[in-house]
């Protein structure tokens, strides 16, 4: 009965202290197989952008940032960007930011004219004294309108 019981804490434990990792496996190009995979974030635990644009042209901009631990602090730039024969330029740019594991967002928007558009979303995560731990951005799929 002991053993049972113990088995049972155990299983217990171990699914109630799953933490959710991100991943991505790298891929050699030239032989075309995937290899190891790694962690993406050091101290990021969320980090999404994302675009959408109506018939209107009202691009909704939109970004989420938070940290794993609760004595950070997560800045997020999100910024529209436009692709023209230069490449991507930025046309605007919001920004917020949270504390502890809270998530920073932003739910904007921007009128904008036919093109094609995406959204960078940066999250830069501090410690308690104000020394910058990690910085990364990512990209939204590419709109055109």
């Amino acid at each position: 009965m002991k053993k049972l019981i113990c088995m049972g804490i155990f299983v217990l434990m171990a699914v109630f202290s799953a933490v959710p990792a991100y991943a991505v496996a790298e891929v050699d190009q030239q032989a075309g197989t995937q290899g190891v995979i790694t962690p993406q974030f050091t101290y990021i635990s969320l980090l999404s952008p994302g675009l959408s644009i109506n018939s209107f042209g009202k691009a909704n901009c939109i970004g989420l940032a938070s940290a794993y631990d609760s004595s950070h602090t997560t800045r997020l730039t999100v910024e529209l960007q436009k692709y023209s024969a230069s490449g991507w330029s930025t046309i605007k740019s919001w920004s917020a930011s949270a504390t502890g594991t809270y998530v920073a967002n932003v739910y904007e928007y921007y009128y904008v004219v036919h093109s094609t558009y995406r959204v960078c979303a940066t999250a830069k995560v501090y410690n308690a004294y104000g020394t910058l731990l990690e910085s990364k951005s990512l990209y939204s799929n590419t709109v055109t309108y």
